[in-house]
């Protein structure tokens, strides 16, 4: 997998040639925190770093490019819910005086306070809902439970702004069917963080629970079931209900000791698995943001930029008229 040229590859390829060298790898914070989490682990283990500092950066590598996935796919979205922000701040004053007509004038009667109030609304929950939508993009997905909770909470968030506003309620109630639709738990993404520290330890010498151990001293998230799992494995016993990815970690583990093998590589081979789907993931929500960017911007946020700009203009065309 390709690496950024700069500043990332220039001081990864550093700090590569010290440690062939046999110095001191010297300060690898720069390089993100879990290169450093794994040299950190890979110095107490008493491992080899070459490898340990390869398998990090292809990790750094894949978050930056779920990163990058993100905001390409959502610059556009953005720009044209930014642009509709900003517009009647804009358009208010400048076709008030392009027309010589006092528009702003109007939006301090009150029922330019009523549809401005509309407007405004409109372009805060709409401009809520797209961040949100971003932001779920990247982040890792949730348990069934979790999505349960937060779908009961959107759902009667929505059914409240339905009686003060029934498009904000519509949309908010429509983000809360799209996310809250049931899925197979899929692995956490910390998982491949604990396989890798995890074959780092194990090429130190460690014993696979201890490696556990002292990957679950990395990974507070996933502490509990990485002990958990240690415990098990010093008493002979598997069979414990984990969470998804723990528990393909565990097979991999006991048939590893089981049939004698080496699990070092096939635990670095889990870690890059649950890496490579947890960025399928990220990059076939990404693909479909532009799509789900249209809701809040065609709901909401055109909505208040036309309430705000094209009210004062239709008062006063009526206006007109009726003179």
């Amino acid at each position: 997998m390709s690496r950024d040229p700069a500043p990332h590859g220039r001081e990864l390829d550093r700090v590569r040639l010290r440690v062939a060298a046999g110095a001191d790898p010297g300060d690898v914070a720069m390089l993100g925190e879990r290169t450093a989490t794994v040299v950190r682990v890979a110095t107490e283990a008493g491992s080899p770093l070459l490898a340990a500092l390869d398998a990090a950066a292809d990790a750094e590598d894949d978050a930056r490019r779920a990163q990058r996935a993100v905001a390409v796919a959502s610059a556009q979205g953005r720009a044209v819910a930014i642009g509709l922000l900003v517009a009647p701040l804009l358009l208010v004053p400048f076709l008030g005086r392009l027309f010589g007509i006092d528009l702003v004038a109007y939006h301090r009667t009150p029922i330019g306070m009523v549809t401005g109030g509309l407007g405004l609304s409109l372009l805060l929950v709409g401009g809520l809902a797209a961040r949100r939508v971003v932001a779920a993009v990247g982040a890792p997905a949730r348990p069934p439970s979790a999505v349960g909770r937060r779908l009961l909470a959107t759902v009667g968030a929505s059914v409240a702004a339905v009686a003060i506003h029934p498009v904000a309620g519509l949309v908010l109630f429509g983000v809360a069917l799209l996310r809250g639709r049931p899925r197979p738990a899929p692995p956490d993404p910390a998982v491949a963080d604990a396989a890798e520290l995890a074959a780092t330890a194990v090429g130190g010498g460690l014993p696979p629970a201890a490696a556990l151990r002292l990957a679950a001293d990395e990974l507070p998230a996933l502490a509990a079931p990485l002990r958990r799992l240690a415990f098990d494995l010093e008493h002979g016993d598997t069979s414990a209900d984990l969470p998804p990815g723990v528990d393909r970690l565990a097979d991999v583990l006991t048939d590893a000791d089981r049939l004698g093998a080496p699990v070092g590589p096939t635990l670095r081979r889990l870690a890059a698995d649950v890496r490579a789907d947890e960025l399928t993931r990220v990059l076939a929500a990404a693909e479909r943001l532009p799509v789900r960017l249209t809701f809040p911007t065609a709901l909401c946020l055109l909505p208040g930029t036309l309430l705000l700009v094209g009210a004062p203009i239709v008062q006063v065309g009526l206006g007109v008229v009726s003179t």
